[in-house]
């Protein structure tokens, strides 16, 4: 029977080194962060860099928004302005953490800086891209130039069947408040686009007073026509009555919609307000890339 053998303890002595190293190595790890100050400037440019690209791409997107012609479009472009800025706001998160973590002056400053333009930012071109994807002066124009010129062409026609009818007599009091009440009703339709184009409330008053002032004299003459029409023409007034009504409820909606203004509103602050707030943003984030790549170009020379 051959002795029992045992094993010395030198024999595990590898394998117990190699796993104090690697705890070591791990609480080491945990303390000290993940990263050496290398590789966090190069996470930092990155970051930084990705916020530049991102914030320009929502920046473009919420202008396409306001300069769209359909509320597709307008929804389209403006769920990419919203997109690009939640990456934007992603990053800057993450930055906002290694920042905190680096304790570093200059760059805390710097990051101080964009959070406060960078929330300005965002309540703007939230307020922007809500009034783009309303579309209302769009909306506003686009039932004047098709249901409202039709039933106003619909309003044309039955007069003139009534006009023709009365050609014999060119003084004859049916072809006169035919053509008064057609010619106020085609100076209304002409007043919608100055109106749906017209940013100053007060100037809007003015073109609201005028087709009041329009839509009186073509009803006081569709009355007058009443008494006067000859049966055979009885339809045709009727057809010219009902259509007037039917363009003036549109002529409502169009001056109601254009009111609202919220593509002019959209488009003045997408030129003004938030330019200025966009430029102030690009200028921090360049500055602040420039000024984390700043100990990196040095240390390289």
């Amino acid at each position: 029977m051959e002795p029992k053998t045992t094993k010395r303890p030198y024999v595990f002595l590898p394998w117990i080194l190699t796993f104090v190293l690697l705890g070591a190595l791990t609480v080491f790890g945990y303390y000290r962060g993940s990263y050496n100050p290398f590789e966090t400037e190069l996470m930092k440019v990155d970051l930084l860099s990705t916020m530049r690209i991102h914030l320009l791409e929502a920046i473009e997107a919420e202008k396409n928004a306001v300069m769209a012609i359909t509320d597709e479009a307008s929804e389209s472009f403006a769920l990419q302005a919203r997109k690009a800025a939640d990456d934007v706001e992603n990053s800057r998160k993450e930055l906002e953490s290694i920042i905190q973590q680096e304790k570093r002056p200059r760059e805390t400053e710097m990051l101080n800086d964009f959070n406060i333009c960078w929330s300005q930012f965002r309540k703007v071109d939230e307020t922007i891209l809500d009034l783009a994807t309303q579309n209302t002066n769009l909306k506003a124009q686009k039932i004047s130039a098709t249901q409202g010129a039709q039933e106003m062409e619909h309003f044309e026609q039955s007069l003139n069947r009534i006009i023709h009818r009365n050609t014999n007599n060119l003084c004859n009091d049916a072809v006169m408040l035919s053509y008064e009440a057609l010619t106020a009703g085609l100076k209304i339709l002409a007043l919608h686009k100055p109106h749906i184009e017209e940013a100053n409330d007060q100037e809007m008053d003015k073109i609201e007073q005028s087709i009041k002032s329009y839509d009186e004299s073509a009803r006081k003459a569709l009355g007058s026509l009443c008494g006067i029409v000859d049966p055979s023409g009885s339809e045709d007034l009727n057809n010219a009555e009902a259509a007037y009504e039917q363009f003036m409820n549109l002529t409502g909606e169009v001056l109601r919609l254009s009111r609202m203004n919220t593509n002019i509103k959209s488009a003045e602050l997408s030129l003004g307000r938030k330019s200025l707030i966009s430029s102030q943003c690009q200028e921090i984030l360049a500055t602040f890339q420039e000024t984390v790549q700043a100990p990196r170009s040095k240390a390289t020379r």
